[in-house]
C-alpha cells in the first residue's frame, strides 16, 4: 500500500511539473539517503561532524555534467530540511532516484537562500550576524550523482574565518585585564558562489554592509605572567566555540583592534596602583582565509616606570660661639 502510494505522489509531482521524470520502481533501496562529513578547519558554536544536527539541501536534475553553462531549475529537491533526531539523517517526505539524468546537490547550514537564475553554479549572499548571534557557516555540494545505493556523502567545508585572541604580560608580577576587545574596519558582507569542487566555492563581492561595522568582545580576560611562568597567556574564547565567525578576506588593510585593559603590579594576594589603564589601537595584517582558525597573541605592557629616588645631603653649616666668664 505504501509503495503504492509513493508512485502515487511521484506521478502527481510528475504531471505538475513542466519537466518529465521517469522514476524507476519505488522502493527504499532507491530513496536518496544522506551522510555527512565536516571538515576540519561568539561565542560562536564551531560545527562538527558531532554537533552537526540539521542542513538544508538543494538537488537539480540535469542532462549533462554541471558547468558554467548549464542552467538549473528547481523542481526536484527545494531547501529540503535534513535533520538527525537520532543515528540516521532524516527528511520529511521521498525522494528517488531518477532513471536518467545526473543530480547536482549543494547544502547549507545554516540554510541559505540558493540563486541560481544565471546558468552555472548557484549562489548566495551572506552577511555577518552581529557578535551575539554569530554562527559556523558550512556548505557542501556533490556533482552529477546518479542512482546509487549509497548514501551521499556531504563534504562540509567552513566558510567563514574564525578569529581568536589570547594575552600575554611583557612584565613579570603584573596583572593584566582586558575588559573590552573591539575590532573595526572589517567587511562584512560577500556572495558566495559554488563551484563544484572539493573546497566547495568562494566569496567575492566583498563590502561593508553598513558604515562602521564593529565587533565587539565585552568581558573580562586576566593573565598574570610571573618569573617562573613568563609566557603565561590567557584566551578570549571558550572550548568548542570561536570569538567571532567573520568574512575572509585577503586585504586587512584598515582593520583595527582596540584593546583595553589595566596593568597593576601585584604584591602577594593584592594588586597595587594601575600603571596602565586605556585603551592601546592594533593594526592588523595579513589574511584571514576561508576555513581558516586565526589566532592573534596580543602582549600587553605595563607601562610602569619604576619610582627612583636620589638622595641629596644638605652641607653642614659650621657656627662658631665665643662664651666668656668661664
Amino acid at each position: 500500500m505504501k509503495k503504492i502510494l509513493l508512485v502515487a505522489l511521484a506521478a502527481v509531482a510528475m504531471a505538475s511539473c513542466s519537466e518529465n521524470e521517469e522514476f524507476e520502481n519505488v522502493s527504499t533501496t532507491n530513496q536518496i539517503k544522506f551522510g555527512t562529513v565536516v571538515k576540519a578547519g561568539t561565542k560562536a558554536e564551531v560545527i562538527t561532524a558531532g554537533n552537526l544536527k540539521t542542513f538544508t539541501v538543494n538537488a537539480y536534475k540535469t542532462t549533462d555534467a554541471m558547468g558554467p553553462a548549464v542552467q538549473l531549475s528547481t523542481g526536484f529537491m527545494d531547501n529540503v530540511e535534513v535533520t538527525k533526531p537520532s543515528s540516521e539523517w532524516q527528511y520529511t517526505g521521498n525522494y528517488y532516484w531518477p532513471s536518467s539524468g545526473k543530480l547536482q546537490f549543494f547544502a547549507t547550514s545554516p540554510a541559505q537562500t540558493l540563486d541560481i537564475t544565471a546558468a552555472g553554479y548557484p549562489k548566495f549572499e551572506y552577511t555577518v550576524k552581529a557578535v551575539t548571534g554569530q554562527e559556523d557557516l558550512v556548505a557542501a555540494n556533490v556533482m552529477n550523482q546518479i542512482k546509487s545505493e549509497s548514501a551521499i556523502t556531504l563534504p562540509f567545508q567552513h566558510l567563514l574565518t574564525q578569529v581568536n585572541f589570547s594575552i600575554k604580560g611583557s612584565t613579570p608580577d603584573f596583572t593584566y585585564t582586558v575588559s573590552k576587545l573591539v575590532i573595526k574596519g572589517a567587511k562584512d558582507k560577500a556572495t558566495f558562489t559554488f563551484d563544484g569542487s572539493a573546497t566547495v566555492g568562494a566569496w567575492s563581492s566583498l563590502v561593508e554592509s553598513v558604515s562602521g561595522v564593529t565587533y565587539e568582545y565585552a568581558g573580562t580576560v586576566t593573565v598574570t605572567p610571573t618569573t617562573a611562568d613568563p609566557n603565561a597567556s590567557a584566551s578570549f574564547e571558550t572550548a568548542g566555540n570561536a570569538l567571532f565567525m567573520l568574512m575572509p578576506q585577503d586585504n586587512l588593510t584598515g582593520v583595527t583592534v582596540d584593546v583595553t585593559y589595566t596593568a597593576a603590579p601585584k604584591n602577594g594576594e593584592k594588586l597595587g596602583e594601575p600603571t596602565f589603564d586605556g585603551t592601546k589601537t592594533v593594526n592588523l595584517t595579513g589574511s584571514w582565509g576561508m576555513g581558516k582558525n586565526i589566532r592573534y597573541t596580543l602582549t600587553l605592557t605595563s607601562d610602569a616606570t619604576s619610582i627612583k629616588f636620589i638622595p641629596e645631603t644638605g652641607k653642614w653649616t659650621d657656627e662658631n660661639g665665643t662664651f666668656t666668664g668661664l
